[in-house]
């Protein structure tokens, strides 16, 4: 009876210790304010500072690669990624100094790969769903997912911007919002894009679409390749 007690807990400590984890920490990121603006710093700012937040619980891999041709490098590459996501996270201060937004957040990670590899695009037909469906495609993340896929929402706005940097164009900002649901809790992503164009519709699509895209591409980050 003993020895049955003992494996029974030693199995108990072994799945409780074996899965994936989640840890919440706080991380900083930074972003040089150029000619898309503050609020589009501030987005890449906080995309950096999760990037960190993941990197700081799952580590980072660094994978390089050259293309030798006649004994010569001709080519080489160098990549990094982590085997984590960020679950949910929050900016907790955020202040601009000397040209560069600094953003700090607090972030739950969870390591390991995410739990979604094909999701189901839920967003209407449009400049935000095209930019989005791009960013993903690039990632090679399906977006044709069925019943039993998680679900890929999405909602922006647009507001005019008060000057235009070239003459005779209309300049519109857009933010998009994401949310991934499926098995357990939900990844968030945001992206915000200016837009130019003569007219003043054309704008706005140019910039929902770039905002769709930054978005994807955000998601995409918190969500681990195919193995």
């Amino acid at each position: 009876m003993r020895r049955l007690l003992i494996a029974a807990a030693l199995t108990l400590s072994a799945c409780a210790h074996g899965g994936p984890r989640s840890k919440v920490v706080e991380a900083e990121g930074y972003a040089p304010v150029d000619a898309r603006g503050l609020a589009d710093a501030r987005d890449r700012a906080v995309a950096d500072a999760r990037r960190r937040a993941v990197e700081s619980v799952a580590g980072v891999t660094v994978e390089s690669s050259s293309r030798v041709e006649n004994a010569v490098t001709m080519e080489q590459k160098t990549s990094s990624s982590s085997r984590g996501y960020v679950e949910a996270s929050s900016a907790t201060e955020e202040d601009v100094r000397d040209g560069m937004v600094r953003v700090r957040v607090r972030a739950k990670v969870r390591e390991g790969a995410a739990p979604w590899s094909t999701v189901a695009l839920n967003i209407p037909d449009g400049p935000l769903a095209a930019g989005v469906a791009r960013a993903l495609r690039e990632k090679k993340i399906e977006t044709g997912g069925g019943r039993g896929s998680a679900e890929l929402t999405g909602t922006a706005r647009t507001s005019d911007l008060p000057t235009s940097l070239i003459a005779g164009t209309t300049a519109v900002r857009a933010n998009a919002s994401l949310t991934l649901q499926g098995e357990g809790s939900p990844l968030h992503a945001s992206g915000a894009a200016s837009g130019l164009d003569p007219d003043r519709d054309g704008a706005a699509d140019k910039a929902l679409e770039a905002a769709g895209y930054r978005a994807g591409l955000e998601l995409a980050a918190a969500m681990a390749p195919r193995p």
